[in-house]
């Protein structure tokens, strides 16, 4: 195949050069008005003022507790007992909310209402517990530990923290589209059964194997508190990803191959985007039907144009153009992109990723099935050389890989990495296109395809080589925009968040938000507990290292290992690696909340609103 007349006029390969170690930084690195570009330095005073505030409250707790004010479970009200002295979770919380609140970009009387309402709804909650337990005790009817009041309570501040960033920070307007989701039967029958299976299989290996899972608990791998909510949820991780593995199975087995428009956003790619062009051609090898390939330069200030045009020439088995796109932004190129084209289906790629040879061909069969709206892959990193490389494949292994399958089992998967992404194009215009201007726009669409009543499918054997960070400031840059967003794609889908006709909206995204309020707590939580067992293991003689240990390994660390043996047994040697990687991803976690934009509260003044009001 001939290429077509490039839309697009040469440029000088002379163009204004951009370093390769900084090619990464966009307008999308903080969306302006939404977010901010907050150095380390935040994330690490944020630290600093958390471990001197926590000090100074195990202290006052100690004094409390030596004088007889309170027992050694402060903030519990109506204890039946005073236990035997474990971690003061509420004290714990009652700082992360202080530090969290003094530490948020915007002005003191935001920062006093933010904090303010935070404590108030924990408050609440500690009360409601608190009550609860009491009247059971009174009632004769049962007595909750106090260790378990206190721990229930931390559980429901994962609740607290994002419901009131959503309700206080300058997040994106809610989408105004009609809802009319789909969730097959099948998909609850799925689900309940595997809930289900799950937790018999944890109480009868509670209680078959009683001793080995008493030693488990001594080395942490259940978590430290037994086999529970740790192991139920990883059985179910296994049931359910069965049922996906199941599913795709069948999926694949269709043949459909209509013809295709390959969409390349790129901005500042010219060192990567010959191989990303390269791929695509190889690809058609195997593809029946016709593709056609349109970069879109994205206000690029090297040469990728040009570049892009040298490698189009180059195909023999794809037809290709060149657009110019002068408005910063990656929605914004390929909103332009996707009005441009006129197939009905479209392939995303970013410009730093190579398709494998298979790829189109093993995504596209899914749409077969007309209710698919879009479709992903497995994005495997292109190199194993540094720390960061081998990190990323043992958690695309678990993610992409395991987990991947484990929602496709339900229904449940909540979008596919834009890196590749497949659209029917015709639905996502009618639901409005690519939003501009947030983080997330990759996820935010795949939600907006199921409010119109069509799900996304993630298929890990659409394998696909994208580029990772090449150092410690790229990878932080990156994972702040992931974390970030999904404050940014539940505010702007607040419609389908707890739909019950929608699997993502029920179940799904509110998994996501309490995992990212408790990453965003998981390294002052191993803060707050390394003080407590050092300096006051006298006053909470019931601490224990294994929990605490249990953090960064626990039963994840199992899955870890069962999604490398299945996948690529070598993978194993980079485990140790990844465990400390998952702290410094938390660590990522936290700079993102840090991230967040607060109106500015003036007293005497009407209340400012947030975007959604």
């Amino acid at each position: 195949m001939t290429s077509a007349p490039h839309i697009a006029r040469h440029r000088a390969d002379a163009a204004v050069p951009v370093p390769v170690d900084q090619h990464f930084r966009s307008v999308d690195s903080a969306p302006a008005g939404i977010s901010v570009d907050r150095p380390a330095s935040a994330s690490n005073g944020f630290l600093l003022a958390f471990a001197g505030l926590s000090l100074l409250a195990l202290l006052v707790t100690m004094m409390t507790a030596h004088n007889g004010i309170t027992g050694l479970y402060p903030l519990v009200l109506l204890p039946d007992s005073r236990g035997n002295g474990g971690l003061p979770t509420r004290v714990f919380v009652v700082v992360f909310f202080v530090t969290y609140a003094a530490y948020a970009y915007t002005n003191i009387w935001r920062r006093i209402a933010l904090g303010a309402a935070m404590l108030a709804r924990f408050a609440a909650v500690c009360v409601a517990i608190d009550l609860i337990g009491w009247s059971l005790a009174r009632a004769d009817v049962a007595s909750l530990p106090v260790g378990f009041q206190a721990a229930s309570s931390a559980v429901i501040a994962l609740a607290v923290f994002p419901y009131t960033i959503l309700r206080q920070a300058a997040l994106p307007d809610r989408s105004g589209r009609a809802l009319r989701p789909r969730v097959p039967a099948r998909a609850y029958v799925v689900l309940a059964v595997s809930i289900l299976i799950a937790a018999v299989v944890a109480i009868a290996v509670a209680r078959v194997f009683f001793e080995t899972v008493f030693d488990l608990k001594r080395i942490a791998l259940l978590g430290g508190l037994g086999p529970g909510i740790f192991l139920v949820q990883q059985v179910f991780a296994v049931l359910t990803a069965s049922a996906g593995w199941v599913r795709l199975r069948r999926s694949r087995r269709a043949v459909f191959a209509p013809p295709l428009a390959v969409l390349v956003p790129a901005h500042n790619e010219a060192h990567g985007i010959a191989a990303t062009i390269c791929a695509v051609d190889r690809a058609a090898l195997s593809y029946p039907g016709l593709i056609h390939l349109c970069v879109v330069d994205n206000a690029s200030a090297d040469a990728t144009t040009a570049v892009a045009e040298r490698a189009i020439i180059s195909c023999t088995n794809i037809t290709g153009e060149v657009l110019q796109c002068p408005t910063p932004g990656k929605a914004y190129a390929l909103n332009m992109g996707l009005g441009h084209l006129q197939q009905d289906f479209v392939v995303r790629i970013d410009a730093d990723t190579v398709i494998g040879e298979g790829c189109l061909k093993t995504a596209m069969s899914h749409f077969a099935d007309p209710r698919v709206g879009s479709v992903g892959g497995m994005p495997l990193p292109a190199e194993e050389k540094t720390w960061i490389d081998k990190v990323r494949l043992v958690e695309v292994y678990l993610r992409h890989g395991l987990y991947q399958y484990s929602l496709m089992g339900y229904q449940g998967v909540l979008g596919v990495p834009g890196m590749f992404a497949i659209y029917r194009r015709s639905v996502v215009l009618e639901v409005g296109g690519i939003v501009e201007g947030m983080n997330g726009e990759d996820t935010d669409i795949c939600l907006r395809l199921d409010s119109a009543g069509y799900h996304t499918v993630a298929d890990p054997q659409a394998v696909y080589y994208s580029e990772t960070p090449a150092s410690f400031a790229h990878l932080r840059e990156q994972r702040t925009r992931w974390f970030r967003s999904i404050y940014h794609i539940v505010a702007h889908n607040r419609g389908t968040l707890l739909h019950p006709r929608s699997m993502t909206g029920m179940f799904v995204m509110p998994f996501q938000l309490g995992n990212a309020a408790r990453r965003a707590m998981h390294v002052p939580i191993l803060i707050f507990a390394g003080l407590a067992v050092i300096g006051f293991q006298s006053v909470y003689s019931g601490l224990r290292w294994q929990p605490e240990v249990a953090t960064v390994l626990g039963m994840p660390l199992l899955m870890t290992v069962f999604a490398c043996l299945l996948y690529r047994p070598s993978a194993l040697r980079y485990v140790p690696a990844y465990v400390w990687f998952r702290l410094v991803r938390n660590y990522f976690t936290l700079g993102s909340v840090l991230s967040l934009r607060f109106p500015p509260l003036h007293p005497g003044r009407p209340r400012a609103l947030t975007p959604h009001g």
